[in-house]
């Protein structure tokens, strides 16, 4: 079993959403600030994770690979390693 980790590394709490094509829970989720948290996947699959502001008003979101780290610092700022 992989993971997909979620880094907060803004000020503000983070929505965020992890697909579940690989098995898993898809609804949102809040990271606080400065804060991190996993999503336990199927090793060698891909998901999408996504964000939203807290009055849903923008989204952004990247398709990624399990056991990748994602990096949240704005929604037009996201890293993925």
């Amino acid at each position: 079993m992989g993971s997909i980790i979620v880094v907060n590394a803004s000020s503000s709490p983070l929505h965020v959403f992890v697909s579940k094509y690989n098995g898993g829970n898809d609804d949102w989720f809040t990271v606080q600030p400065n804060a991190r948290d996993s999503w336990s996947r199927k090793s060698g699959g891909w998901e999408v994770v996504a964000f939203k502001n807290s009055d849903d008003t923008d989204r952004a979101g990247r398709y990624v690979r399990v056991d990748s780290t994602v990096t949240y610092r704005s929604l037009s700022n996201i890293s993925v390693n």
